[in-house]
């Protein structure tokens, strides 16, 4: 019976992870509770249900090449998602709004960031990395998705998946587009996975570090 839900589910352990994301976002947007109790229990239940479909992914999963050119585009994104600050092409200030840890008292603040750095590094790239380059970039050139080889380039799937990876990082979509567009890259060059997922943890890795650095919590 597993097997034949395998079959005629293959998206799930490619979407499941992203709607769970999704759904404890719009629960913290809702106030429905406190973002610093909302978002390690985010963090968990997704990093579960990556674990629950991890053996119908692994086959995507398997090629490792491309490493290091994720790792510098990754560098290169951090980049792109701080020049608009740096140049004052951007009026935002970053140092109001966001996940603010300092707003709680020691040692809860301290807890609130490293569930918050793991998170953006362990838990989000690998789940961000199979919806849209492991499942959507695919499924918009043919349903059957399975079916088309990691890398596979047409413009609609390279133009709908920047689309939307910008629109996801609402007030930052313009930056959320260029990064989808060099995860995209990282794809169509290396045909692999991990070196999508290398680059994103790398980005939002470097990112928590400016971050925690100079107090711009609005990134968060």
């Amino acid at each position: 019976m597993a097997d034949q839900k395998q079959v005629r589910h293959p998206a799930a352990a490619y979407v499941a992870p992203f709607v769970v994301y999704l759904v404890f976002l719009m629960a913290e947007q809702a106030g429905v509770a406190s973002v610093f109790v909302l978002y390690p229990i985010k963090t968990l239940a997704v990093a579960a249900v990556l674990v629950w479909g991890w053996r119908r992914v692994r086959d995507d999963l398997r090629e490792r090449r491309g490493l290091l050119f994720g790792t510098l585009v990754g560098i290169a994104a951090l980049g792109i998602w701080v020049a608009p600050e740096l140049l004052r092409l951007t009026h935002t200030d970053f140092t109001v709004g966001g996940f603010n840890p300092t707003a709680l008292a020691a040692p809860h603040s301290t807890l609130a960031i490293l569930f918050r750095v793991a998170g953006a590094v362990l838990v989000v790239p690998v789940m961000e990395e199979l919806f849209w380059r492991g499942w959507m970039i695919r499924w918009l050139v043919k349903p059957d998705f399975r079916s088309v080889p990691l890398g596979t380039f047409s413009w609609e799937s390279f133009g709908v998946t920047v689309l939307l990876f910008g629109i996801e990082h609402n007030t930052l979509w313009h930056v959320g587009m260029i990064t989808g567009v060099l995860y995209n890259w990282i794809l169509y060059r290396t045909k692999s996975l991990w070196a999508c997922i290398l680059a994103h943890a790398v980005t939002n890795l470097l990112l928590a570090i400016y971050i925690l650095a100079t107090g711009k919590w609005g990134y968060w």
